[in-house]
């Protein structure tokens, strides 16, 4: 004779398991694969502030990489091989075998108002104890310039302050200009004192 308290077990048992199952099989479903795909490069030479890196086959140039202490470079020559990085921290603690990660991001900074009168370092962080720089836009240091027909016309003077260079070769506001000279023969001190000169300008 059949034991029925034994067959109810049992198929409560079959129905436990076809519930536990059935959630398992949902719960994978809902879960998206982790995995993903990270390029390693490995530090070969330690220079002054630039570090050679291989192991880096799809890197792109001016692209953002980060070492293992989470200094940040710039890579800015790629060769067969190996690249080169422009340090833009610290090269304490960056030694040969140390591993450098890519971003996928190139160089770019923050644009806009809340950036005027700002002291900022090279890779956009402040120096000026004002704050975070909250800015909606970013644009990348390498960046096509706009064609010529497309450019507002130059029609403000720029002051430098400098009679000899107002009289003799005049500037536009909104103009670029290049400063030519050896070394030790003052190009600095024009461009500074030209920053100087645009107090209470609004440039």
């Amino acid at each position: 004779m059949d034991n029925p308290t034994k067959e109810i077990n049992t198929l409560s048992l079959k129905e436990n398991l076809k519930t536990t199952f059935s959630s398992m099989n949902r719960v994978i479903k809902q879960q998206e694969a982790s995995l993903y795909v990270e390029e390693i490069g490995i530090v070969s030479a330690v220079g002054k502030d630039i570090v050679t890196a291989k192991g880096l086959p799809e890197v792109k140039a001016g692209e953002i990489v980060i070492f293992k202490d989470r200094q940040r470079g710039m890579v800015f020559n790629l060769e067969p091989g190996k690249v080169d990085i422009i340090l833009l921290d610290d090269a304490k603690g960056i030694k040969a075998g140390d591993e450098v990660r890519r971003t996928n991001q190139v160089m770019d900074v923050p644009v806009g108002e809340s950036l005027l009168g700002r002291v900022i370092d090279p890779v956009s962080r402040p120096l000026d104890d004002a704050g975070t720089i909250r800015t909606m836009e970013r644009y990348p240091i390498e960046r096509e310039s706009p064609p010529i027909m497309d450019r507002d016309p130059v029609y403000v003077p720029l002051q430098t302050g400098i009679l000899v260079i107002d009289a003799l070769v005049p500037i536009g506001r909104g103009q670029r200009e290049l400063i030519l000279g050896d070394r030790q023969t003052g190009k600095t001190a024009i461009a500074v004192d030209t920053i100087i000169n645009q107090k209470d300008k609004d440039v």
